[in-house]
């Protein structure tokens, strides 16, 4: 122990900074320690449990260390094992819940239903589901919206809150026979739910002084990483396991966390339990650890200049002794669809000097990646999702495609067995054997008439005959060289496959699909617009994207895509941060809930993941389900001042300007910012300002296929065709709100 001893102090000594040292050394007390984004709280929270052991003597199993995943609880034993290799008794380190259901065990005998098992959440669903079908009210509730909604009022309940929103204004009664239910079901089962966990877990401590005590003596250290992560039965859980009377009954408590990092509210974390901490326990002693060892001092300027207009937080301002600063830069697009080949070609140059694993592209809805992965796509470029599923792979999108591929091959099984029963028509497991076995007796019949046939001869109930006759009528009016969108359109209306999302999905859930839906009808759109495509040929071109899919994966070196969310913890050379728009960054959800600070700590998050280089993108025209809209800069990047990052409007370069302009950006060589206008790389001195201006007038004029146009009467459209006939030229245009029309081109601006 003696040489871990002195191996140790050196490291406090050499590898922290004077606040970490604050957050370490100290054996007794309350303390919080706002731990800025890239401040090395992993690395204090695990030297806080090393020194104790160390130099304070402390049993380790009276340390216990709570967090939010496997993952991290498990890098935090592993780290302190680092310092500490032979210890024989160790810290507890472990996740809220996996640490109340050790307690739990331990103490059966003071529960009521001693041999309790864990209802997971494949159960837990399929359980309220029956309920449901039971009560007869599938008109009224899903499934995952009264999971949502018991678990908010167990949390009302066992704290005593009065939560207007912990029970649904409409259908009370309906919600309470079926609450009851649930948990007469799961006492009758001996369940406990994961929620279950925390809270009999606190009801131990809040109705048995005796266990409460006995766990003051035992466990006298205790520390919570991601405090801002915290909802509120956590929070009272903490109050229990370390305070009496409002006192401090253990040696110590340390919570760990940033508000401004707190972005999961539509999770129950509330950001409140950090910003009252030292309110709730009294004698607390607040360390800011504001050195970040991630970013570039200029990188953290523009992070601090963003989350200062925050009043939800605990004043800090991020600093580093890193001043290799390379400039960040700002560039608007014209169009969404020339941001995703700007990200593109910033990685083609990007490749040259690192590695794709060290760029991230970043965004804050789960739609807007499949214009971006069709880009890369198109470009070889390989990527992986992270925290998510690639567009193609998603349940919804493959839904639909499965709809679409029985059109053009009416003998395909796996695609027909996909969608018989999505949505639920009463065609269960023994009517898909039935159609199975019937099919494999009459293998060179389409679905269709598979389907006739057992309709004719009367092979099942008549409930399904008719179910599966309105099933085939789907199909009655389409043929593979029908049009994607139309097919699409009436798949989606036909079905109710909307309903089908929000009554089977939680509210947040069903939201991100339905938006995935529609941005789907918009590829299919999209090819249409571009391509002339039918459904066969649009079927083929997403084969061929799966296809490149499979292929990127094997890749060892890809391109990191995820949403803000998925970010939150994780570091790249490179951030690509897109769609910086109102109404996306800030959501509009968002603006119009009046929930603005936590898009901004969001927005701070992205900013804070990058090391070196840092681009944010924003659109001036943005497709958004099927509607040409025009877009505003996000009010975040408005709070940027203006010196700390180079600005540039992209919206008329040509492919060799965009890939001039990065190669001068990554050499970090450009010096001036530029209007959208009057980009140009090197002018010589013989040319005259007015020259250029007539130049990119000239050029202005031209069209060409595929540019963004606006018209009078008709709106925004994208040019199909151009066509001179003397000394005019007409223009085919597909409006977004009136279709195909020819146009003189002295009636089109260029947008």
């Amino acid at each position: 122990m003696t040489d871990h001893k002195q191996q140790f102090q050196e490291f406090i000594k050499n590898e922290l900074n004077t606040e970490q040292q604050k957050a370490v050394t100290p054996a007794k007390g309350s303390f919080l320690v706002i731990a800025g984004a890239g401040s090395g709280k992993t690395r204090v929270i695990t030297a806080r449990i090393t020194q104790l052991i160390i130099d304070h003597n402390v049993e380790p199993s009276s340390i216990v260390a709570l967090t939010f995943t496997n993952k991290a609880a498990k890098e935090m034993q592993e780290r302190v094992e680092q310092f500490l290799p032979h210890l024989e008794t160790k810290p507890i380190i472990a996740t809220f819940h996996s640490y109340c259901l050790r307690l739990l065990k331990k103490n059966r005998y003071l529960l009521r239903n001693e041999n309790f098992s864990i209802l997971d959440s494949a159960d837990q669903y399929k359980l309220v589901q029956n309920l449901i079908k039971e009560h007869g009210i599938s008109n009224i509730f899903n499934a995952r919206q009264l999971l949502a909604l018991f678990s908010s009022f167990k949390m009302s309940e066992t704290l005593k809150i009065n939560d207007e929103t912990a029970i649904p204004t409409y259908h009370i009664q309906q919600f309470m026979e079926l609450y009851n239910s649930y948990e007469q079901q799961k006492r009758a089962s001996n369940y406990f739910d994961f929620d279950d966990l925390l809270y009999k877990t606190y009801e131990l401590f809040a109705t048995n002084q005796t266990f409460q005590a006995q766990h003051h003596v035992r466990h006298r250290h205790i520390l919570v990483d991601e405090y801002q992560d915290t909802n509120l039965i956590q929070h009272a859980l903490l109050k229990k396991i370390t305070l009496l009377d409002n006192n401090l009954a253990v040696d110590s408590v340390c919570a760990v966390g940033d508000e401004d990092q707190s972005i999961y509210s539509w999770r129950g974390a509330t950001v409140q339990n950090i910003l009252d901490f030292d309110q709730e326990f009294t004698t607390t002693k607040t360390i800011k650890l504001e050195q970040n060892y991630r970013s570039s001092q200029r990188i953290l300027d523009i992070a601090n200049s963003v989350i200062t207009h925050n009043t939800q937080r605990n004043h800090k301002k991020l600093w580093s002794s890193n001043n290799k600063s390379h400039t960040p830069l700002q560039l608007e697009c014209l169009s969404d669809l020339q941001e995703a080949y700007t990200i593109t070609n910033s990685i083609k140059t990007l490749a040259k000097t690192g590695k794709l694993s060290s760029i991230a592209i970043l965004y804050r809805t789960h739609y807007q990646s499949r214009i971006i992965e069709e880009a890369l796509l198109k470009e070889s470029i390989p990527y992986k999702m992270i925290g998510g599923i690639q567009f193609y792979e998603r349940k919804e999108i493959k839904d639909l495609i499965a709809y679409m591929r029985l059109i053009v091959n009416p003998f395909d099984k796996v695609s027909f067995l996909r969608i018989i029963n999505c949505p639920l028509r009463g065609l269960g497991k023994k009517f898909e054997e039935l159609f199975l076995h019937t099919w494999q007796q009459e293998p060179l019949l389409t679905f269709i008439q598979i389907a006739q046939k057992i309709i004719d001869e009367k092979l099942t109930t008549p409930k399904q005959r008719a179910s599966l006759q309105q099933f085939i009528r789907l199909f009655d009016s389409l043929t593979e060289q029908s049009d994607p969108t139309a097919a699409l359109e009436l798949f989606i209306s036909k079905t109710n496959y909307i309903t089908y999302l929000q009554d089977n999905f939680d509210k947040q859930e069903a939201q991100i699909k339905k938006e995935n839906v529609s941005e789907f009808v918009r590829a299919a759109e999209y090819v249409e617009r571009t391509q002339q495509a039918t459904l066969a040929s649009f079927l083929e071109d997403i084969a061929l994207m799966q296809e490149h899919i499979i292929q990127d994966n094997l890749a060892q070196d890809c391109v990191q895509m995820m949403t803000l969310h998925s970010a939150k913890g994780l570091e790249f050379d490179t951030v690509l941060l897109t769609g910086i728009e109102d109404g996306i960054l800030p959501s509009n959800q968002s603006i119009e809930n009046g929930n603005i600070e936590e898009e901004r700590r969001l927005f701070y998050v992205g900013l804070t993941r990058t090391r070196k280089k840092l681009l944010l993108l924003h659109s001036k025209y943005r497709n958004t389900f099927g509607q040409m809209t025009i877009q505003r800069p996000s009010r975040f990047l408005q709070e940027i001042p203006t010196h700390l990052l180079h600005q540039e409007g992209a919206k008329h370069w040509s492919k060799s300007q965009f890939m001039t302009f990065f190669n001068q950006w990554i050499s970090n060589s450009i010096t001036t910012n530029h209007t959208a206008n009057d980009f140009n790389f090197t002018v010589p001195a013989h040319i005259k300002a007015n020259d250029i201006t007539k130049q990119q007038s000239k050029s202005s004029s031209t069209f060409k296929r595929l540019q963004s146009v606006k018209h009078p009467k008709f709106g925004l459209g994208i040019v199909q065709f151009i066509e001179s006939k003397g000394d005019k030229t007409f223009v085919t245009v597909h409006f977004t709100n009136h279709g195909k029309k020819k146009i003189d081109s002295s009636f089109l601006d260029i947008v």
